[in-house]
This record gives C-alpha cells, sequence and structure tokens, in this order.
C-alpha cells in the first residue's frame, strides 16, 4: 500500500468538506467531548468522520485519533495511523488560515511509539501546501526536499512557545535570549515549518500536547536533520495505541536544539 498516496486523497477530500463546512455554518456547534478529553466541535468530527471512513475502506488499519481515541480497524490491522482531522481547529473556525491533517503511520505493533513513525503526511488545509517525510529517505514540502537552515544563534532565533502562566518561570531564560517569539495555535504546522527553518525551534513546556499532534510532523523535523525531545533531552516514545501528553523542545538544528536545551536546564535541571 502507498501510505502517501492514500494520505493525499484523503486529504483532497477533506479540504473540500472542511471548506463547505466551514462557509455553511455547519462546522461551528459543540457535539460532545472527544476521547482525549476536551470538547468536541463539530468541524472535528466532520473530519474524523472523512478519514475514518476512507481508512476503513483498507481494511488494514488500527487507528488512534482525537475524538474517536483509539479504534481497531481490522482484526490483524498491519498498520497504525495516527490522526488529527484538524489540528487547529480554532483558526479554522475564526477564519485563521493557519490548520492541517496530521497523519502519521507506522507498522503495527503492540508496543508502538513516536519512535516507529514511518511516514508522515501534513496538509495545510487552507493553503493546500504539503509536509511529507519517510523514515531514512528525507523530509518534503510540495514536492521539495527540505534542506532547512535558521538563526545559528538564540540571539537571532524565532521560537514558537506555548506557556502556561505557571511555567512562565520555567521559560524565562530563554525567552531572555532569542529575539521573537510566535504561538500561531497549530503545534503541527508549526513544527513543519521548523522543519524548513521558518521557525527557529518549537517549545512546550504545559506537558499538554499530545501525541497525535506531533506524531507526523516529528517525523519531518528529524527526516530534515533537525531534532524532537522532551524537555530533558530524552526522545519521544509516547504510545501510538492510546492518547499520551507530553512536553517538547524542537529545533531545526541539532546545534540549535542543544542550546535551547542548554538554556532550559541551567535554571530547571540542576
Amino acid at each position: 500500500m502507498n501510505l502517501l498516496n492514500l494520505a493525499r486523497k484523503v486529504g483532497a477530500e477533506l479540504r473540500s468538506v472542511v471548506r463547505e463546512a466551514l462557509e455553511s455554518g455547519e462546522a461551528s456547534c459543540e457535539v460532545g467531548i472527544g476521547a482525549d478529553g476536551t470538547p468536541t466541535e463539530a468541524i472535528d468530527k466532520i473530519a474524523e468522520n472523512v478519514v475514518m471512513e476512507r481508512l476503513s475502506e483498507k481494511g488494514a488499519f488500527f487507528v488512534l485519533s482525537e475524538e474517536a481515541g483509539s479504534v481497531a480497524l481490522a482484526e490483524e490491522p498491519e498498520y497504525i495511523a495516527v490522526i488529527d482531522p484538524v489540528d487547529g481547529s480554532y483558526n479554522a473556525l475564526h477564519n485563521l488560515p493557519f490548520y492541517a491533517l496530521s497523519i502519521a503511520f507506522a507498522p503495527y505493533r503492540e508496543d508502538a511509539s513516536l519512535a516507529d513513525v514511518s511516514t508522515a503526511y501534513v496538509l495545510n488545509l487552507y493553503s493546500g501546501d504539503e509536509f511529507t517525510a519517510e523514515r531514512g529517505r528525507g523530509a518534503w514540502y510540495n514536492g521539495r526536499r527540505i534542506r532547512g537552515t535558521g538563526a545559528g544563534n538564540l540571539s537571532e532565533a524565532t521560537v514558537c512557545i506555548y506557556s502556561t502562566p505557571q511555567s512562565v518561570g520555567t521559560l524565562m531564560p530563554l525567552l531572555k535570549r532569542i529575539k521573537r517569539v510566535r504561538t500561531l495555535g497549530s503545534a503541527a504546522l508549526e513544527l513543519c515549518h521548523v522543519a524548513r527553518g521558518d521557525f527557529d525551534a518549537f517549545v512546550d513546556v504545559r506537558t499538554y500536547l499530545r501525541n497525535i499532534d506531533v506524531a507526523a510532523a516529528k517525523l519531518v523535523v528529524e527526516e530534515a536533520d533537525g531534532a524532537v525531545t522532551d524537555m530533558r533531552g530524552t526522545s519521544l516514545k509516547a504510545s501510538l495505541l492510546r492518547i499520551e501528553r507530553l512536553n517538547i523542545v524542537a529545533a531545526h538544528s541539532m546545534e540549535m536544539h542543544r542550546e535551547i536545551l542548554r538554556v532550559l536546564r541551567k535554571r530547571n535541571f540542576k
């Protein structure tokens, strides 16, 4: 099965469905609580239904999704599909053109983790820009190989940062060192733009981000020669079979990543 071709077909259909739902006003009501414990907007459920229907036609998948949680679509799955049908649904509902479909594929194993993701697809549902990656084969933006370049030092860096009022102190040493902060509301897309060097790093200290948010984009960053870990510099190994939350530090280069960890550790991990 060509997993990237499947993801592209899903993405093309989903763009059309999401656009129609937004234009009709059908997308903007709350319809329940998702498997991750957060409210489900109609747009999330509409989008998830499209993705689940297309994956179920293949009879080969175990799916981990934001709303449905863990769902086996086959008695003996061959692949795991980790999906976030609309990462950035707030943006979508408020006319902000930065929201995405995120799909990560991995061979099915009962102990599968983020380290096992082999194929990644992230599609900006507004613009149609796509990011793809295959383990060991590189990362791509609209069909062009990503060879990310960015700031060489923290004083010139633009960093996407997510925090709570309680964790601002954790970030203060980093905030004092960098040039700019951005927070755009779609972790999947922000990480992919880190891979390109459009942003230099992404830091989320809340332990609120979910594995479904980053499963695909993590591989894009890594295949573009960037780095993704938790705040202690440990590889992300969250399960692919259930929703888990994590903190994250990602950067477009190993050097930038090491420098950010050094700054954060200086205050927090003595």
